[in-house]
């Protein structure tokens, strides 16, 4: 009996698996491949497109495009030197490729001669959505998931489209995404329109970059908060502004980014050899509370950009009487607390994978999942 795969979210991970289920479909006809059914609620890339936030569109990936949708190009669930093996990846390659989205869009030739820089996210948007033109077309559906649920016999994934709700019976369910933004404890007192997150921030890009003076606050130290500090950093470097970089060390430390790291992320094999420790390990020192080399080097460079140390507990808000109203955090370092004045903050502190799960999972299936080490 043929399985089910659902994935909630049609992202890069999706793309991913999508592609490399079309091409093993099609070169081994005769065996018994899982229906795939990616349910995605706006569309294909749309969290790289800047149409949702998340981002600008306009800023560029972190990773070489190379690490596409199919790389490293290697199948480590087939026999290696395999004629499967070898057709798998070399199929792969000229189908789904970040090469071959170039060549079909016309654009390989200027993208060499300018360097193979690093792609904007909008056009990794594109790549994406190029990829889903590319498979089944009733492997994608539009809709919102409100419910996954543990049976007997697998998984019941719910979704709603439009006014209708939709069910559908699933072997594995692969969540996707970045889950919700963390929260900051705030004062009700506090104006919409002076805090945001990682998600809202890219959306009211254009108030900040009309500023010309003040002070802008920005918690966190990994990937969101670096992206946002350079941002504003370099959009607001001729004005008065000042930006208030918030982190437990009062400092943002860039990623390891060296063959030695990246390694890792390619032998799947020796990945496995590694313990849970070295492997948390390892993605500290590569994800989590790091930033890119190239932001880091904005904000290095950057005299309007100011550290404080310490963690952000909670938000107040002062109207001034409406003559100089201003935002403060309370930060703790050590034992000692610390007031962070400004006129916004934008609270960059991360997202909480599990929150993916919130109101999509009952409390059953999320103990479940933990206890596997999903997520």
């Amino acid at each position: 009996m043929t399985k089910t795969l659902v994935i909630i979210g049609a992202g890069p991970k999706a793309a991913a698996i999508a592609a490399r289920a079309v091409v093993l479909r099609d070169l081994a006809p005769a065996k018994d491949h899982p229906r795939i059914v990616v349910i995605e609620r706006a569309a294909p890339g749309s969290a790289w497109s800047g149409d949702t936030g998340f981002t600008s569109g306009h800023l560029t990936l972190c990773s070489p495009a190379e690490k596409d949708a199919g790389f490293p190009y290697l199948e480590p669930n087939l026999r290696p030197g395999s004629g499967l093996s070898a057709a798998v990846s070399q199929t792969l390659f000229a189908r789904f490729s970040w090469s071959a989205f170039l060549v079909d869009t016309g654009a390989f030739a200027n993208w060499v001669d300018r360097g193979r820089e690093f792609p904007s996210h909008k056009l990794w948007a594109d790549y994406i959505r190029w990829i889903f033109d590319r498979i089944p077309a009733d492997w994608l559906v539009t809709g919102e998931v409100t419910r996954v649920s543990r049976g007997r016999s697998g998984w019941t994934v719910t979704y709603g489209a439009g006014a209708k709700s939709h069910s559908l019976n699933a072997d594995g369910v692969v969540f996707t995404g970045t889950g919700n933004p963390r929260r900051l404890a705030a004062d009700a007192t506090v104006p919409i329109g002076r805090m945001f997150d990682p998600e809202s921030f890219w959306r009211s890009r254009n108030l900040f970059a009309s500023l010309s003076e003040g002070a802008i606050i920005v918690i966190g130290d990994g990937g969101a908060a670096g992206t946002i500090v350079a941002w504003l950093a370099d959009t607001l470097r001729e004005t008065d502004v000042i930006i208030k970089s918030v982190s437990g060390m009062g400092t943002l430390l860039p990623r390891g980014d060296g063959y030695g790291e990246r390694r890792w992320f390619t032998d799947t094999d020796g990945w496995k050899q590694l313990s849970v420790d070295h492997r948390r390990a390892l993605m500290s020192r590569t994800e989590a509370g790091v930033i890119s080399l190239r932001n880091k080097q904005i904000i290095d460079a950057a005299p309007n950009v100011e550290y404080v140390a310490g963690r952000a507990e909670s938000v107040t808000f002062d109207d001034g009487g409406g003559v100089d109203p201003e935002l403060t955090v309370a930060t703790r370092y050590a034992d000692r607390l610390t007031r962070v004045d400004g006129q916004y903050l934008i609270n960059a502190m991360g997202f909480d994978p599990w929150s993916l799960l919130g109101p999509v999972a009952g409390l059953p299936t999320r103990r479940l999942l933990q206890s596997t080490g999903a997520g």
